[in-house]
């Protein structure tokens, strides 16, 4: 899985001038860009690589330095991306079942801001080596990033809870909730069950038992050899012998 740096869909567009010179100047210009890439580093805004028209490749440059056409306003960096990178594990998906849909997200400003999905950000935390020290894997705090082309000719980074998708055939309530949504904080495991085990053999077909319900295989085996020793014990013409003194104990605080 990518870790750091990650292929996305190419999106041809424009790169603002003022990003190639460190702000300084240059803010009226433009260039025809290529974007190829992210770069996930934590703490930071998604970052971007892309190639220009005369070879150069330019590596980090974050959303707002880029631009559909000649002459886009440039929009405020946080009003385009609400989160930073979660983890430097990224993946990009290009879910096709939202390719190209129509979109739209409520900004820190409370306005609605209209685009079409191109592709989606997720985090996850690294190998079990790796220290996790993010939110990726805290289901009451991961969040993926859906990268949207705005209508205005700017690009945005959106997490779901901020989107609401148009899909004409089945979103017939648009940006109308059906329900209160609440933030999932459980953590959804099916082998977390101490109660469920699989029989003991080599059966290709084997057995799940209830151990709650059923007793679990290992004291349905105990069962006749409990009750053979019962048997043995009340059978032995010392036990009587025994509970007497058994019970003697019990009576003296013994």
């Amino acid at each position: 899985m990518p870790e750091l740096n990650a292929n996305i869909p190419p999106i041809e567009c424009y790169v603002r001038g003022n990003f190639l010179r460190d702000q300084k100047d240059s803010h009226d210009q433009y260039f025809p860009c290529v974007i190829f890439g992210v770069s996930s580093v934590p703490n930071r805004s998604p970052l971007f690589h892309f190639m220009m028209e005369d070879g150069g490749i330019w590596w980090r440059m974050p959303i707002n330095a880029f631009c559909t056409n000649p002459g886009v306003k440039e929009e405020d960096i946080h009003n385009l991306v609400l989160w930073n990178s979660f983890s430097p594990f990224v993946t990009v998906t290009k879910f096709s079942n939202l390719a190209n849909l129509r979109m739209f997200y409520m900004d820190r400003t409370k306005t609605k801001i209209s685009g079409k999905y191109l592709f989606t950000l997720d985090w996850y935390s690294g190998d079990a080596n790796s220290l996790d020290d993010g939110y990726s894997e805290n289901p009451g705090q991961h969040k993926c990033g859906h990268v949207i082309e705005r209508d205005d000719g700017n690009f945005a980074i959106q997490p779901n809870n901020r989107i609401f998708a148009l899909e004409p055939s089945f979103t017939t309530k648009p940006g109308k909730p059906v329900i209160h949504r609440l933030i999932n904080t459980r953590k959804w495991d099916v082998e977390d069950a101490a109660k469920w085990v699989t029989e003991d053999s080599d059966a290709y077909h084997y057995d799940i038992s209830n151990m709650e319900n059923e007793g679990g295989p290992v004291v349905d085996e105990m069962r006749p050899i409990v009750k053979e020793a019962l048997d043995q014990f009340l059978a032995d013409p010392n036990t009587e012998v025994i509970m007497e003194r058994l019970k003697y104990m019990e009576d003296n605080g013994i």
